[in-house]
This record gives C-alpha cells, sequence and structure tokens, in this order.
C-alpha cells in the first residue's frame, strides 16, 4: 500500500501544527491606508522637491500620486523583506545581532535603490529642473529613514503580534492534548474496560485457550498502541486503522454477534494519509455507549475513507433509557482538529445513520 509505511514514527511525531495553517493574513490595512499616502504627501514637501508653482491643480495631484507610489513600493517591500529575513535568521541569542544587521542592510539597499530610481524616473518625466543630485539623493534618504521608522513599527507592534498568537495557539493545543490524554485515560484505560476485558480473558482461558492467547496478545497491542502514540499530534491512517481493528475484536468477544464493523478504503494510496490518534476509537466507543443492540438487530458500524476524510457511520437506535454525556469526546476531538489541521469535523445525525467525518492530510499532494 504505497511507501508510507518507509515513513518513521519519529517524522509523524515531529510534524508541527503551524504546517497545515494557512498563512495569516497580517491585518494592516487600516495603518496602511492612513500612512502611505501621508508619507507620499509630507515627504516632497519636506524635501521641496515638487515646485508646485510650475503645475497645473490636476498636476500637482498627479504628482502627489506619484509619490504615493512611491511610498507604497517601498512599504511593501520592506515589509516582505522583513517576513524574509525573520525566516531566514531566525530570533534567537545567537543569531539577534545577525539579524537587526540583515534588517537594516536589507532595508537601506532596497529603499535607497528603489527610491533613486523612482526619483530619477520622476525628474525625467515632471518640469523640475535639479542642479545636480543634491534634491534626489536629500530625498532618497529622507525614504530610507521613514522606512526604518516603518520596519520598527511592524516589529513592534505587528509582527510580534503573531509571535504572541503562535505562542497563544500552542498553549491551547498543549491544553487540548491534555485533556484528551485525560479523556484517554478515562476511556481507553477505563476501569470497567479493564475489569470487563480481564473477565473475558478469564473465561477465554478456561474455555478456549487458543483464543485466549489472541485475546491477550491483542489487549497488549491496544495498550501499547495508546501509550506509544498519546504524545503525538498525528499518526499514519494505517497504523489507526490497525489499531480499532484490534479495539473492535475485543468487543467482538464480549458482544458477539451484536456488533459488526466494516471497514472499506478503496484508495490505494492511503497508508500516505494522516489522522489523529484514538480518534476513531472515539467515535465507534460513542456508537456503542448511545445505542441498543442485540444479535437480532446488531450495531452495524462503517468506516470508509476518502481523499479528504474518514467516515465513520453507525446505524441509530438509540437506548430507550437517557445516558449521561457531555459530548466532551466530540468536542475534544474538533478542538484537536482545528487546531492541528485547521480544519473541523463533520457531524451528520440523520434519523437512520449517525455520521462524522474526520478530515485527513494527504502527504501526497
Amino acid at each position: 500500500m504505497g511507501n508510507a509505511g518507509m515513513l518513521p514514527n519519529e517524522t509523524v511525531k515531529k510534524m508541527k501544527p503551524a504546517a497545515f495553517e494557512k498563512n495569516r493574513v497580517l491585518r494592516d490595512w487600516p495603518i496602511k491606508l492612513i500612512a502611505i499616502p501621508l508619507l507620499g504627501i509630507l515627504i516632497p514637501n519636506l524635501t521641496g522637491i515638487i515646485t508646485h508653482s510650475k503645475y497645473t491643480m490636476g498636476e500637482i495631484a498627479g504628482s502627489y500620486l506619484f509619490f504615493i507610489l512611491i511610498a507604497y513600493i517601498v512599504w511593501e517591500g520592506n515589509v516582505k523583506l522583513m517576513r524574509f529575513v525573520k525566516r531566514k535568521y531566525k530570533w534567537g541569542h545567537r543569531s539577534y545581532y545577525k539579524t537587526i544587521l540583515a534588517f537594516f542592510i536589507s532595508n537601506v539597499l532596497y529603499s535607497g535603490a528603489t527610491s533613486i530610481l523612482l526619483l530619477i524616473t520622476w525628474r525625467f518625466l515632471s518640469r523640475e529642473t535639479y542642479a545636480g543630485w543634491q534634491s534626489i539623493l536629500y530625498t532618497a534618504l529622507i525614504i530610507i529613514i521613514a522606512s526604518n521608522l516603518v520596519t520598527n513599527t511592524y516589529e513592534n507592534f505587528f509582527l510580534n503580534q503573531e509571535q504572541v498568537n503562535a505562542l497563544s495557539r500552542v498553549e491551547q493545543l498543549s491544553l487540548a492534548k491534555a485533556q484528551a490524554e485525560l479523556i484517554a485515560l478515562k476511556n481507553q484505560i477505563d476501569p470497567h474496560f479493564i475489569f470487563n476485558s480481564l473477565n473475558t480473558l478469564s473465561y477465554l482461558i478456561s474455555s478456549d485457550p487458543q483464543n485466549a492467547k489472541l485475546y491477550n496478545d491483542t489487549l497488549a497491542k491496544v495498550y501499547h498502541y495508546i501509550l506509544r502514540n498519546k504524545d503525538k499530534d498525528l499518526v499514519l491512517l494505517r497504523e489507526e486503522i490497525e489499531f480499532i481493528s484490534n479495539y473492535f475484536y475485543l468487543l467482538k468477544i464480549r458482544f458477539a454477534q451484536s456488533i459488526n464493523m466494516t471497514i472499506e478504503i478503496n484508495d490505494v494510496d492511503a497508508e500516505e494519509f494522516l489522522i489523529l490518534p484514538i480518534s476513531l476509537q472515539t467515535l465507534v466507543e460513542n456508537a456503542i455507549k448511545h445505542n441498543e443492540f442485540t444479535d437480532n438487530r446488531p450495531l452495524a458500524i462503517y468506516v470508509s475513507v476518502t481523499s479528504n476524510y474518514v467516515l465513520v457511520k453507525n446505524l441509530v437506535n438509540l437506548k430507550s433509557y437517557p445516558v449521561p454525556t457531555s459530548h466532551i469526546g466530540l468536542n475534544n476531538l474538533d478542538n484537536r482538529y482545528k487546531l492541528i489541521t485547521g480544519r473541523s469535523i463533520l457531524v451528520d445525525n440523520m434519523s437512520t445513520f449517525f455520521t462524522v467525518k474526520l478530515p485527513i492530510i494527504n502527504l501526497a499532494v
């Protein structure tokens, strides 16, 4: 099934949630809307590079629009350069001065070269007759100083906010993972589940020793998987499918013909997919918890895989008595998905079937 089996577990464990998050747009348009036109008007007046008496009102307006364009090009270019430098030289104790130097050099070179080129263009298009290059160089110097101020403003008030947001997101993810671990301890390593499993094992030892060994080995695999993957954000889909198959085997021994599960995977590249660990078990346990089932009317659970989702659905036959529930399982699963993949789980509660779609990550894309 593809080449996903060659992907080390450590690779999956180290994959960061940010790798699946869309780039956030810096909401700086209110500042740009005010500052760029202001600079485009202020700088020519400060340097005296426009001789107003030589132009009509329409030409003066056009001249200021040209300088607003210069301000926009220099502004946007420096912001993009700053982002590039921040990615290339990560902030840290050892690279702090290197990053500052890279900021300064890129700012001066880009702002100076761009502004001089555009000012020369302005000189040939305008009616100005400058003696030498003093006015152009002086204006370029003012633009460089202004661009440094812009850079510092972004660093202090905008880009640092991204770091705060990132830290907040990491804290949310840590909290969600902690909640998931508590749920795992409550549900997967639940004392009642252990008690029922040991009772079943004790029965099999005396009545069916061969199946008792298989049951014991499967029980060990289930708990080994939980302990091995509880700290991971994502696991290979094939591993999660193998886990839920083992888990369902334990349930099948207990409930016999009262429950059935069908797993359908048509995509030959399904091993390339990633999914949250122990997510399928949450949905299977949820189906067993809320529905009645007998040998004559068994609980049917279906698991299928598409290019974007793992679908888990079960026939609905709700218990006649109310089952205490806080919905914490589905809510926590949805929160983890939002934080790790930026996507939500989809729930379709129809009269016949209860369906949950779990987003998956396709490494082949």
